[in-house]
C-alpha cells in the first residue's frame, strides 16, 4: 500500500521557488540570461588547444590562409607574386628601365601559363600593361603563346580585352597577320558580344582592302573559304559592285547567304561594331522589297540599338532606311529611343541626318513633337552649329540641295522600295525577278490575311471555292481591300502605267486583278509634307517657329556674318519653303528684317561721320565688317533678295521693301563702287515691282553702263550654289569684283 504523500513545506524566506518552462507568474521579474561559453582556443591543425593558441600571430594566420588558397586556387601564387609587381610597374614616376625590368620580370612569372592567366580578371589586366608597356620583344612573346587560342580568347569575358590590346599596339606591318588569323570567322565572331569589340578593333586598324575582305565573307562560301572565285575579295569596296557583275541566280544566292549571316547579328542588336554598319547598308541597299520589309522590322524591334549605328557614315545611312522603309509602328519604337540622345545627335556630324529623316517622314507628329522639344531647348547654342542648322533646314526647307551636302542629301532620300505580296520571312530574288510560283504564294498571303488583321475572322474558302460557315469576301473584293488598306498604293504598275483607285488599269494587256500581287510601296508617308512642317513649327507663342524667329532676331547681326548662320537667317527671313514660317509668324519673321535692316542702316552713318566724304565710296572702319560688305553677309542678302523674285510675296518681298526704304533709298551712291553692288544688283531683280524701279531710277546716273550690263555679273553666283568659306582678302588689298 502507498504511502500518502504529505503536503509540500513552502519555501523559506530568501529562496524563490524555481519557475517551470515557460510559465511566469505575475509580478516576477524576468530569468536572467545565461552567460556565453567561452570559446576554447584551436590549433594551426584544427583542434582544441590552450592559451598558447590565443597569442598566434597575424603573420602566422596569413600564412596559414595562403596554404589553403594554394591547395584550392589555381595559379594563385603567379598572381600575388605578379600583382606585386604590377604595383610597382603602375606608377608614373617608375623610371623606362626599371619598367622594362619589371615586364620581363611579369613575364617570365607567367610564361607557360599565360593562356589560363588571361581568362583571370586581375591577371589579364597585369598581361595587358607589359603588352602595353614592354617592347616588340614582349609582344611578340605574349602573341606567340596565345595564337593558336586567340579565337577562343576573343569570345573570353577578360581575356578579350588582352587581345584588343594585341592589336591595338600591332604595328601597321603586323595588321594582316593579324586579320589572317579571324579570316573565316567574322560572321560567327560578331554575333559574340565580346568577339564584336575585338572585331571591331580589328576593322579599325585595318587598311581598306584588310576592310573589304572581313566585309566579304558575308557574300558568300567562296569569301569564307578562298578570297572570291577571281581574288577579289579585296578590292569590293560594297556589295554593290558586287551584284552588278553577276546574274540574277547569283545575286540570290548572295542576299540567301547574307540574310543567314546577318539575320542573327540583327536579332542580337548587336550593331555598335563600324562593321556591322556597312554590311547593314549594304544589305538594305541590295535586297529585295519584301527582305528589306523584314529586315526593318527586325532592326526596330529595340529603337536604341539602330541608335547605336548614327555615328557613322553607313550606320546613319542605315538608320535613315529603317526609317524610311518602316511602318508607322517601326518608326514609333525608333523615334521613342531618341528621347534624352537628340542634343547628343544633334551636334553629330552623320546622327543629325537621322534626325532630319525622323522630322522628315513620320506622321505622328504627337510624338516626333518630343522631339521638337528638345530641339527648341537646343536653339541659344545650337544656331551656332552647323549640324543643328541643317536639323532646322529640314523644317525649313526640306527639299533644297543648298543646305545639305550630297552624302546627307542621299540619306535623306532613298531609292523607294516595294513589295509585292504580304510581309515574308523568306529571301526573293532581285529587281522584281521572283519566280512566279513565289509571287503567287505570297499575293495569296497578302489577300488571305489582311495587314490590320480584319480578315482572322473571315471563314475560309474550301478547297472547291465555295465559302465555309458565313459569307466570305470574293477575290476581286479581297484584292480591292487589301489595295485600300495599304499604306499608299502603287504608283506605277509593273508594265508602266499608272494604277488607278479601283485598281481597274491593265498594265502588260493584262487586267489589273490577274497580277500575280499586289504592290505596296515601304514606308510611304500619308500625311501631307507642308502639313507635317506645319504641326511641328507650331503657330502658339510657345513653339518652336516662335522661339527660332526670336532667336535669329536677336543674333541676326552676327549669324548673317558666319558661314553656317548666313543660312539660316536667309531661311527665316524668307519665310521658309512655299512661305510656311511667314504664315505661322508673320511678326516673328519681320522682326528678322527689322534687324537686318537696322544693321544696313546704323553702319552707314557710323562709317560716314568718321572720316568719308559723302562723294566717296565706304570703307568699312570698324572692328567688325559692314553687313553690304562681309563676304558672307553680302552674298546671304543678295540670295535673300532673288528668291523674292521666285515667289513674289512672302517674307522675301517683304525683306526687299523694308531694306530698300531703311538702308538704300538715297543712299546708293555711297555704295557703288564696293563690294555692296550685288546687293545693289539683287534690289534691280528682287521681283518687286516699286522696289526695282525704284532702285533703277537712283542708280542710272550713278553708273556707266547699261544697268542690266552692269548687274550682270554680279548675279552668277546669286543660284542656288551654297556659299563656300573664303578666305579673308585683307581691307586695303581688296578690289573691286568684276
Amino acid at each position: 500500500m502507498a504511502s500518502k504523500v504529505g503536503k509540500a513545506a513552502p519555501p523559506s524566506k530568501g529562496i524563490k521557488p524555481i519557475a517551470k518552462p515557460g510559465s511566469k507568474r505575475k509580478g516576477d521579474a524576468a530569468p536572467a540570461a545565461p552567460a556565453p561559453i567561452a570559446k576554447r582556443p584551436r590549433t594551426s591543425d584544427g583542434g582544441a588547444g590552450g592559451s598558447d593558441a590565443s597569442k598566434k600571430s597575424t603573420k602566422d594566420k596569413r600564412a596559414v590562409i595562403r596554404e589553403k588558397k594554394l591547395l584550392h586556387k589555381k595559379n594563385w601564387d603567379v598572381i600575388q607574386d605578379s600583382v606585386y609587381l604590377w604595383e610597382k610597374l603602375r606608377p608614373k614616376e617608375t623610371s623606362e628601365p626599371e619598367r622594362q625590368e619589371l615586364v620581363s620580370s611579369i613575364l617570365r612569372k607567367v610564361s607557360g601559363k599565360l593562356l589560363e592567366l588571361s581568362n583571370h580578371h586581375t591577371a589579364s589586366r597585369v598581361i595587358q600593361f607589359c603588352v602595353k608597356y614592354g617592347g616588340e620583344g614582349e609582344r611578340r612573346k605574349v602573341m606567340e603563346e596565345v595564337r593558336a587560342n586567340i579565337l577562343e580568347l576573343s569570345k573570353s569575358k577578360y581575356g578579350h580585352f588582352l587581345v584588343r590590346k594585341l592589336v591595338n599596339t600591332a604595328k601597321k606591318e603586323d595588321v594582316p597577320g593579324l586579320v589572317r588569323h579571324f579570316r573565316g570567322h567574322v560572321a560567327q565572331l560578331l554575333r559574340q558580344p565580346y568577339a564584336a569589340d575585338v572585331i571591331t578593333d580589328l576593322y579599325d586598324v585595318a587598311s581598306t582592302s584588310d576592310r573589304n575582305t572581313l566585309c566579304s565573307e558575308f557574300y558568300g562560301k567562296e569569301f569564307v573559304l578562298f578570297d572570291g572565285l577571281s581574288g577579289e575579295a579585296g578590292r569590293l569596296h560594297s556589295l554593290k559592285q558586287l551584284m552588278a557583275g553577276v546574274a540574277p541566280a547569283k545575286q540570290r544566292a548572295i542576299i540567301q547567304h547574307m540574310s543567314k549571316s546577318l539575320m542573327p547579328i540583327m536579332e542580337k542588336a548587336l550593331l555598335h561594331p563600324p562593321i556591322t554598319h556597312r554590311l547593314v547598308k549594304d544589305y538594305l541597299d541590295c535586297a529585295t522589297g519584301m527582305t528589306v520589309e523584314s529586315a526593318v522590322e527586325t532592326l526596330s524591334a529595340t529603337g536604341e540599338a539602330v541608335l547605336r549605328m548614327v555615328h557613322t557614315h553607313e550606320g546613319a545611312a542605315a538608320a535613315c532606311m529603317v526609317l524610311a522603309y518602316g511602318t508607322p509602328r517601326d518608326r514609333k519604337r525608333v523615334v521613342r529611343a531618341m528621347k534624352g540622345h537628340v542634343p547628343v545627335m544633334a551636334a553629330d556630324e552623320w546622327g543629325h541626318a537621322a534626325l532630319c529623316m525622323a522630322l522628315g517622314c513620320v506622321d505622328d507628329t504627337a510624338l516626333t513633337g518630343k522631339v521638337v522639344a528638345e530641339l527648341k531647348d537646343l536653339l541659344p547654342q545650337g544656331i551656332n552649329q552647323a549640324h543643328f542648322v541643317r536639323v532646322m533646314m529640314q523644317l525649313l526647307a526640306p527639299s533644297s540641295r543648298r543646305h545639305f551636302p550630297p552624302a546627307i542629301h542621299e540619306m535623306l532620300h532613298p531609292p523607294q522600295r516595294t513589295v509585292r505580296g504580304s510581309t515574308g520571312k523568306s529571301v526573293t530574288s532581285i529587281d522584281g525577278e521572283e519566280d512566279e510560283d513565289a509571287e503567287f504564294e505570297a499575293s495569296a498571303a497578302a489577300l488571305e490575311a489582311a495587314d490590320d488583321g480584319d480578315d482572322l475572322f473571315e471563314p475560309k474558302k474550301g478547297k472547291d471555292g465555295s465559302a465555309g460557315k458565313g459569307k466570305g469576301k470574293g477575290k476581286k473584293q479581297r484584292q480591292a481591300d487589301v489595295k485600300g488598306k495599304g499604306s499608299k498604293a502603287a504608283g506605277e504598275a509593273p508594265g508602266g502605267k499608272t494604277a488607278g483607285a479601283g485598281g481597274e488599269e491593265e498594265a502588260d494587256g493584262a487586267p489589273a486583278e490577274q497580277a500575280p500581287g499586289v504592290e505596296r510601296v515601304l514606308g510611304a508617308s500619308k500625311k501631307d509634307a507642308k502639313l507635317r512642317r506645319q504641326e511641328l513649327l507650331g503657330s502658339g507663342p510657345k513653339s518652336l517657329s516662335a522661339a527660332l524667329t526670336a532667336k535669329v532676331a536677336e543674333n541676326a547681326v552676327s549669324l548673317v556674318r558666319s558661314a553656317n548662320g548666313c543660312e539660316l537667317v536667309v531661311e527665316v527671313a524668307r519665310g521658309g519653303d512655299q512661305g510656311l514660317l511667314y504664315e505661322l509668324q508673320r511678326e516673328g519673321v519681320e522682326s528678322v528684317h527689322a534687324a537686318l535692316v537696322a544693321d544696313a542702316a546704323r553702319t552707314a552713318e557710323d562709317v560716314a561721320g568718321a572720316g568719308a566724304d559723302d562723294d566717296e565710296p565706304l570703307v568699312a572702319s570698324t572692328s567688325q565688317e559692314h553687313i553690304l560688305l562681309g563676304y558672307f553677309s553680302s552674298r546671304a542678302l543678295r540670295r535673300l533678295l532673288l528668291s523674292a523674285a521666285e515667289e513674289q510675296q512672302g517674307g522675301a518681298a517683304a525683306f526687299a521693301a523694308a531694306l530698300w526704304e531703311g538702308a538704300f533709298k538715297g543712299r546708293c551712291k555711297q555704295w557703288v563702287g564696293t563690294h555692296a553692288e550685288k546687293v545693289l544688283a539683287a534690289l534691280l531683280h528682287c521681283g518687286v515691282a516699286a522696289v526695282a524701279q525704284a532702285a533703277a531710277k537712283e542708280l542710272k546716273p550713278l553708273v556707266k553702263q547699261p544697268l542690266e550690263e552692269w548687274a550682270s555679273p554680279f548675279l552668277k553666283a546669286g543660284g542656288d550654289a551654297p556659299v563656300v568659306a573664303k578666305p579673308r582678302v585683307p581691307k586695303n588689298k581688296r578690289v573691286r569684283p568684276a
